[in-house]
């Protein structure tokens, strides 16, 4: 069990849940590095050791004592320090919320040592296993929020999802970096009520982060690809990505994240002048098929609008319009083609 999901679960009887909540939060960008642990263990967790060490040289100093022969500093707390009164206890809790989250290798390895050197007749074995950590924190998917979006490339799932939205032109690293950060975040608070698929699912429906409802249903994809590829074997995330499915368009309602950049101006009579351009290279016999055959309009129209995010299927109803605006007005049907012959002289005097 994941140290989030313990605190969620057993909040009704942990004294200390404001505090440990806390540490859980500042340590989580930490686990990765035995260093950084070990820093902010000794600048957080021990006011009531430190308090000890110096009451002892205190008291050696006063007794002339050859071990202290300089007079020890005053004790001070340090800024955000857990009180000297409720250290011990606070580190007993944190030991029960962590002790099942291998995230927490290095953490779990100071707390283990303290309790071994205070009960050494039962020895808990804490070493900590540094590939162990590595691998356990890719598995928990909940290393956010990263400040880099590099940060969240180091992951094939990712990688797959970043090419996904660039290959769509969503290529601002800055919106990139938010749309990871909501998406983890919003799966997360999803598992801490996993017992309760409705409620997790509510989670997702709530949140407002996103700009669009196209961004939303495209994070809620993501989700439930996480589930399907990374917890296998937790049924009640199983629960949750079937309720989470239920709630979401089809695939093929979704944006195409394999579309185009590309997009037709969008600018009154473009579409139908542009429809009249390609009828004209078709019949023309510019385009072919893949076998050197005249090609067939509505698979070249198809083609088109997945290049320019455009839907043509209405192209007979334009090249219809077309055959009756040349009787009353043969100019509406020649416009364009006078432009673009404009447009090539144009170009060959420059």
């Amino acid at each position: 069990m994941r140290a989030k999901e313990y605190i969620v679960a057993n909040e009704a009887t942990l004294k200390y849940s404001a505090e440990i909540r806390q540490i859980i939060d500042e340590m989580l960008p930490l686990r990765s590095s035995r260093q950084q642990t070990v820093d902010y263990y000794n600048r957080k967790l021990i006011a009531d050791i430190r308090l000890q060490a110096c009451l002892l040289q205190k008291e050696l100093y006063e007794k002339n004592n050859a071990m202290q022969t300089a007079e020890p500093e005053e004790f001070q707390m340090r800024e955000g320090e857990i009180p000297v009164e409720i250290a011990a206890s606070v580190r007993d809790e944190l030991f029960d919320v962590i002790k099942e989250d291998k995230t927490f290798g290095y953490l779990y390895f100071l707390l283990g040592n303290l309790r071994n050197s205070q009960r050494p007749t039962n020895p808990i074995d804490c070493v900590p296993d540094e590939h162990g950590i590595v691998e356990a924190l890719k598995i928990s998917r909940d290393d956010y929020p990263k400040s880099s979006l590099s940060e969240f490339l180091d992951d094939d799932i990712n990688f797959a999802k970043y090419q996904d939205l660039t290959d769509a032109g969503i290529t601002d690293e800055a919106k990139l970096l938010t749309w990871f950060n909501n998406a983890y975040r919003i799966y997360d608070e999803m598992r801490l009520v996993k017992s309760n698929p409705i409620a997790a699912v509510r989670v997702f429906l709530d949140d407002s982060s996103y700009e669009s409802q196209a961004a939303k249903d495209l994070t809620g994809r993501f989700i439930c690809e996480i589930i399907s590829r990374t917890a296998q074997d937790d049924k009640r995330l199983g629960r949750i990505e079937e309720e989470l499915d239920r709630h979401l368009p089809d695939e093929s309602s979704l944006p195409d994240t394999d579309s185009s950049k590309f997009h037709l101006q969008q600018k009154k009579g473009r579409k139908t002048d542009f429809v009249r351009v390609m009828n004209v290279l078709l019949e023309m016999g510019f385009i072919v098929d893949s076998d050197a055959s005249k090609a067939k309009k509505s698979d070249f129209f198809q083609a088109l609008g997945k290049l320019l995010n455009e839907n043509f299927k209405d192209y007979q109803n334009l090249l219809s319009t077309t055959k009756g605006a040349s009787v009353s007005d043969q100019k509406a049907l020649t416009k364009v083609f006078e432009d673009m012959l404009a447009k090539q002289k144009e170009i060959i005097s420059k």
